[in-house]
């Protein structure tokens, strides 16, 4: 079990980006609801764009209804693809679509050459953390009205743990609106994992959401200080290899 000092999304971000700030990497830190910053998810960015979809990024949320712990890792998205312009040509519907700078690109790469699997065994074991992945998504009718943080929207939602193997990915749940996301049923390796993401890459209206994460649960006046986890630890021996 890790354990983290600061007690909420907030505060944990704020922390991150000052470590990140050492190794000379800027993040801009966007709460999920700005109306409740010390309740809400936070995102650190490597932009100061918006939107930041494009981005990949840091995401700190709470791991449960009861906030005794919290979830940080690599987020990133797929967007809607570039051929729907002519079709969705809104302001808001062209925010969606991706173009080349968009991360996902880089990621379907690493999925192609094999990188991916060296990245996460590389995080996994130099930071000793347990990962685990989210993945969630379903398509986008029109991207106009679309809003990828909205809470009620229909959608598939898998969660994997990752093995001590570092290879292994283990089905822990799955809630299934719309079955769109159902090839994921096969993935049992990070190999699988890889093989589907080119395949999903290639559906045109599908809104994706990747996130890699660890759990850390809230330290308290029992917890002893050698078992809390540094931001300084999380940040390099973890994040930073993910946002690499």
């Amino acid at each position: 079990m890790f354990y983290c000092e600061k007690n909420n999304p907030h505060r944990l971000c704020n922390v991150l980006a000052e470590s990140a700030m050492k190794t000379n990497c800027k993040l801009a830190r966007r709460p999920f609801n700005r109306f409740e910053p010390e309740t809400t998810a936070w995102w650190l960015v490597p932009s100061s764009a918006l939107p930041f979809y494009q981005f990949n990024k840091i995401y700190c949320s709470w791991a449960s209804k009861e906030r005794d712990a919290m979830l940080c890792g690599l987020y990133l998205e797929k967007g809607l693809a570039p051929e729907l312009a002519s079709v969705y040509p809104s302001r808001k519907g062209r925010s969606l679509l991706m173009n080349k700078k968009w991360h996902w690109h880089k990621f379907i790469e690493s999925c192609t050459n094999g990188s991916l699997a060296e990245t996460i065994k590389n995080a996994a074991q130099t930071s000793d953390f347990k990962l685990e992945f989210h993945i969630s998504g379903g398509y986008v009718d029109d991207p106009a009205l679309f809003d990828p943080y909205a809470g009620k929207q229909k959608k598939d939602y898998y969660i994997f743990d990752l093995d001590k193997d570092f290879n292994t990915l283990n089905y822990r749940s799955a809630k299934r609106d719309t079955m769109i996301l159902k090839c994921l049923n096969k993935v049992h390796k990070i190999a699988d994992l890889c093989s589907i993401m080119q395949i999903l890459d290639k559906e045109h209206f599908l809104w994706l959401n990747l996130f890699i994460a660890t759990e850390f649960k809230v330290a308290t006046s029992d917890t002893e200080e050698s078992e809390i986890t540094s931001p300084d630890e999380i940040w390099n021996n973890f994040l930073k290899i993910l946002m690499n």
